[in-house]
């Protein structure tokens, strides 16, 4: 009877400790994809939290680049990935929210993820060549009346927060965006290129897109789109001081997991952003690149994607 006790009592702690090992987490590497390339706000904003995650938890977080494709593909890798936690990706509106009306036929569901949490965000801002004659929002609202089918604007190719602005600032001026000329380009970079070289009549960015040619003197700001002036800019008005309350796109930046992310990881990485996100070094770093931190739970960012998801069909004929 003893012998059968001491057999149970080993079995038991064996059981509690393979319990105890599967919990832990990380205990390697964590590889976070960034659907865009290297320079933008989703990938500066990625390396900001992962410096953050790695001194927290003592192991590697990797940011790994892996644009095109509308981040179909950068997406459709982490749908398939093992969900343990090693594989993540740094989410935001063009690989979410404006993912399905942007792209049809997707091989997976967005909300079939895991959302772990937003952790910053950035407002759109309208930019035009340094030499441009516009001098307000409303000089160019004007122009694009006038004359929509030489009005030029850059476009991504539809996802992303560059494309959500346009729409909404025409939709607002009345003007159908099929009626004016979107030049596509690759990148916001290149968007941001096109502008300063007067090859387009109004340009969008972030604030890490558009710093060294504003510095340079090559664009000019007309406005930020959103609900409070920027820190670093604090001369230029908001959308709706420039005259169009209804124009605010705030690109944000998040985490996302798999499908099927047990609720223990998923805890670990609530609990890891929350904390992260109160520190003054986090926060400093991110606004150092042109972000400004929102922390938002998985449930919020899970709304946030759905309600943006709706607007994006109405402002794209979805």
């Amino acid at each position: 009877m003893r012998t059968t006790l001491t057999a149970v009592a080993v079995l038991l702690l064996a059981g509690i400790g393979s319990a105890t090992a599967q919990d832990a987490y990380p205990t390697k590497a964590v590889e976070i994809i960034v659907p865009f390339a290297a320079g933008g706000s989703t990938d500066l904003g990625g390396r900001v939290l992962a410096q953050k995650l790695e001194a927290k938890w003592g192991v590697p977080v990797r940011i790994v680049n892996k644009p095109g494709g509308n981040t179909v593909p950068a997406v459709s890798e982490l749908m398939r990935a093992k969900p343990d936690g090693y594989t993540l990706l740094m989410d935001g509106p063009p690989a979410s929210s404006m993912l399905e009306t942007v792209v049809k036929d997707l091989p997976f569901k967005v909300l079939d993820r895991t959302f772990l949490g937003v952790t910053a965000y950035t407002p759109m801002k309208f930019i035009v060549p340094y030499d441009s004659p516009f001098k307000t929002l409303k000089d160019v609202a004007a122009a694009v009346k006038s004359d929509p089918s030489s009005f030029t604007w850059t476009s991504l190719g539809g996802a992303g927060a560059q494309d959500m602005t346009f729409r909404q600032f025409f939709q607002a001026i009345g003007v159908e965006a099929g009626k004016t000329r979107a030049i596509q380009l690759k990148g916001g970079s290149e968007a941001i290129t096109m502008t300063a070289g007067g090859h387009v009549k109004l340009g969008v960015g972030s604030y890490s897109s558009i710093a060294a040619p504003l510095n340079a003197k090559r664009i000019r700001l007309l406005a930020v789109a959103a609900p409070q002036r920027w820190p670093n800019l604090p001369d230029v008005p908001t959308t709706a001081e420039a005259g169009f309350p209804s124009v605010e796109v705030l690109y944000w930046i998040g985490v996302s997991g798999p499908p099927n992310l047990p609720p223990h990881i998923a805890k670990i990485w609530d609990e890891a952003l929350s904390e992260i996100d109160k520190t003054d070094a986090y926060r400093e770093g991110l606004l150092r690149i042109g972000l400004l931190p929102l922390h938002e739970n998985a449930k919020a960012m899970v709304e946030r994607v759905k309600r943006e998801a709706v607007e994006t069909k109405k402002l794209y004929g979805g």
